[in-house]
């Protein structure tokens, strides 16, 4: 069975979201919460949480973050009515964003997606690699960054570091199709991971920090915002 939470501050928005969710499938276990707080004093493991980033106290942003640092496998879903709101969440790595008014076919896709996604979890994109030891194959969501040193590319997973000999604008572009980006040029990173950007610094989501090119702050967190712009608009055509 499935679990999902559903965390609004307006009562009509919750209960209509609830609604929705049911008749996608009725056997779904729907929880509805008032706010962030009610939420975490309750938490248990969800598939899914669809969660309003403008909530009054602790604020949507401010709730996806304390779920993470407890559940770092479900599916958030934040619920929106403005856009300006999906750059200040990216460190939540949130599965999809919707606008309000959510409407029952929007509801239905994201669910549809979240729950084919879980299904297929063990059909992710692989990518081979020439190292200097040979060729590996790479899930693209288990890579944080290449680098470009010592004449080498350093390839940094979330389990182990390779090193194969290529140029660094050649994996850039190889990569771009996949949400790796350019910060700098001895730098492709993948956005999935980026947790926070501050000044010339870039924080991932495994603890490590990467560098931001001064000429390419403006660029790149444009970039970042497209981005992230696309994943809330995606599914809403």
């Amino acid at each position: 069975m499935y679990r999902i939470a559903v965390c609004d501050d307006d009562k009509n928005i919750r209960e209509q979201v609830r609604k929705m969710i049911l008749e996608w499938k009725s056997q779904v276990e729907v929880r509805v919460f008032s706010s962030g707080r009610e939420l975490m004093e309750n938490y248990q493991p969800y598939d899914a949480v669809f969660l309003d980033i403008d909530m009054q106290g602790m604020n949507g942003i401010e709730t996806g973050k304390a779920i993470r640092s407890v559940d770092t496998d479900v599916k958030i879903v934040y619920l929106t009515a403005y856009r300006d709101y999906v750059a200040g969440a990216f460190g939540v790595h949130a599965f999809q964003y919707l606008l309000k008014p959510v409407n029952r076919q929007e509801i239905i896709n994201v669910l549809e997606e979240i729950f084919r996604y879980m299904e297929a979890s063990d059909k992710k994109i692989i990518l081979d690699f020439r190292t200097v030891d040979g060729i590996v194959c790479l899930p693209v969501e288990s890579i944080y960054f290449f680098e470009y040193e010592n004449r080498r590319i350093r390839i940094v997973t979330d389990e182990d570091e390779y090193y194969m000999v290529e140029r660094i604008g050649n994996v850039a572009k190889r990569m771009e199709d996949f949400g790796f980006s350019m910060p700098h040029q001895s730098f492709s990173v993948n956005m999935l991971h980026v947790k926070n950007v501050k000044g010339q610094h870039i924080y991932l989501d495994n603890g490590m920090e990467i560098p931001l090119s001064q000429k390419k702050q403006k660029t790149w967190k444009q970039e970042l915002t497209v981005w992230l712009s696309a994943r809330l608009e995606h599914r809403r055509g």
